[in-house]
């Protein structure tokens, strides 16, 4: 198991398996560690991607079973080891069944986790040959019944991101803190008035949110009086147009009280995701194709609050994205208990092997 861009030998791993399900073409290390197959059909016509991500996370896994991570510190505590399954599955059987027409294009995505991945993978010169006309994708879901589909209109998962506020002033000897500039009153007072600001924003629909993730004031020293501060946030919302003005907001006052109290101040952003909003018309095909496999479905009623990378592809093509329920009892998404359940692989890789079908054939 192996975390984000690092990804080299689940790539090689991968890339073994798809070939001998003899795709048309096979496109290696697109985005970093990315892989992609392609399947054409008889006649031309739509092409359609399936995504499924590939990377682990920074996350002990703490049991006895027989397919536990040799990488120590490093697991599948997310699914994505399920969901590359799930396409490995589909290269079966397109290996063994084309479609009629049109082309499917399987996606094993890297580095998901830091919203990296995605926008590796659009930036690559290579997407040109598989820039799709629809794209697909899922996240298993714990907590809800096994094998239950759940869609939802628009957004389906938050759009997200880290921002790092940084102020400057002047380090002195511990004995004479006058003849330096501390940041740590400009630093307490900041994050009291964030931490109003957030208690404000409870009340802004649709969800808009942040919260303090990390805060340094200077180094682990007693000799040295501070003169560095950082904020760490991590910005949340339904709606990319609120994570941008809240973002604006939150930038321009820290940057107003830094001149106010002579600190120098930068920012930076980090692990940016997009809102992954589903097309209506996928959301139909998602739903019909349910029905045909008499599964159950489910609408949410509002979006996850985590972010899912998927969202970027929704800049190049119409997106559709689905929940597959991973149990009432399964551990929460990064939990070190967390284990994706087989048994619903299957139902994943029919869905999609469903969607495909409407979306060549209708």
């Amino acid at each position: 198991m192996q975390d984000l861009l690092q990804e080299t030998l689940t790539n090689r791993i991968l890339n073994e398996w798809v070939k001998q399900t003899h795709p048309d073409q096979i496109i290696e290390k697109i985005g970093g560690y990315g892989l992609a197959a392609i399947y054409k059909g008889a006649k031309p016509g739509k092409r359609i991607l399936i995504r499924g991500d590939i990377d682990a996370l920074h996350i002990p896994e703490p049991n006895d079973l027989p397919y536990r991570s040799q990488n120590q510190g490093v697991s599948h505590k997310c699914g994505h080891d399920g969901h590359a399954t799930i396409l490995c599955g589909l290269a079966q059987w397109l290996g063994e069944q084309r479609p009629d027409q049109g082309e499917v294009v399987l996606l094993f995505q890297p580095a998901e986790e830091t919203g990296q991945g995605a926008q590796a993978i659009l930036s690559d010169p290579q997407f040109e040959q598989i820039k799709p006309d629809v794209a697909y994708g899922l996240h298993n879901l714990p907590s809800f019944e096994k094998g239950k589909i759940m869609v939802k209109d628009g957004c389906f998962a938050a759009a997200s991101f880290g921002l790092k506020l940084v102020f400057d002033g002047r380090t002195a000897h511990a004995s004479q803190p006058e003849t330096g500039h501390s940041p740590s009153e400009l630093l307490a007072q900041l994050i009291h008035h964030l931490e109003k600001k957030r208690e404000q924003l409870k009340a802004v629909k649709p969800l808009t949110t942040f919260v303090i993730t990390h805060a340094i004031l200077g180094e682990e020293t007693f000799g040295v009086a501070p003169g560095h501060a950082e904020i760490w946030l991590t910005l949340r919302s339904f709606n990319d147009c609120n994570l941008e003005l809240m973002s604006t907001e939150i930038i321009e006052f820290c940057r107003a009280k830094a001149k106010d109290h002579l600190f120098d101040f930068n920012f930076s952003m980090h692990e940016a995701f997009a809102a992954t909003n589903s097309d209506a018309n996928c959301v139909k095909t998602i739903e019909q194709a349910a029905k045909n496999l008499e599964l159950n479905l489910g609408h949410l009623e509002e979006p996850f609050r985590w972010s899912e990378d998927f969202g970027r592809f929704g800049s190049v093509c119409p997106i559709g994205f689905f929940g597959l329920g991973s149990g009432t009892e399964q551990p929460a998404l990064h939990d070190p208990m967390f284990d994706f359940p087989d048994d619903i692989l299957e139902i994943g890789m029919g869905m999609f092997w469903e969607i495909i079908r409407l979306e060549l054939e209708g």
